[in-house]
């Protein structure tokens, strides 16, 4: 057996390993975004309750596996404070998502995806083509 047969099939054994060590990365990441959303939803009915059927100056609420009982809008802050957390790690989540998926289309000589790396328009963006062309 060549050299050069052994070199090209260790080249290959490492492209293969990286392309499923990328692989295991994105779908740890998808999972950690539906644990993270059902988070964000769980967050957002607590603070609904709360505003909405709890007027009371003290209520219990749950952090982690205790119980306590907190001043209302003390509970409100840590809730939204929550909600802000988890948005933010959504958001860096799907960000790294898209390097990863980057990375395994090439290491799978595979043409990028298009569209992916779209943004939303800003507020202000979309104020000025509604300035621009009326009916928008």
């Amino acid at each position: 057996v060549s050299r050069t047969f052994l070199a090209d099939q260790r080249k290959v054994t490492e492209i293969i390993l990286e392309t499923e060590r990328v692989a295991d990365r994105i779908l740890a990441n998808k999972q950690k975004l539906v644990e993270l959303d059902k988070r964000r939803q769980e967050t957002r009915e607590a603070l609904r309750v709360i505003e909405k059927h709890f007027p009371l100056r003290r209520i219990w609420i749950s952090i982690g596996s205790m119980l306590v009982k907190q001043d209302r809008q003390g509970a409100v802050d840590l809730l939204r404070k929550d909600q802000q957390t988890t948005e933010a790690d959504i958001e860096r989540i799907r960000g790294e998502q898209k390097l990863l998926v980057t990375k395994q289309r090439d290491l799978e000589h595979e043409r990028p995806l298009r569209g992916f790396n779209l943004k939303p328009l800003s507020t202000a963006e979309i104020a000025g083509i509604r300035s621009n062309l009326p009916g928008f």
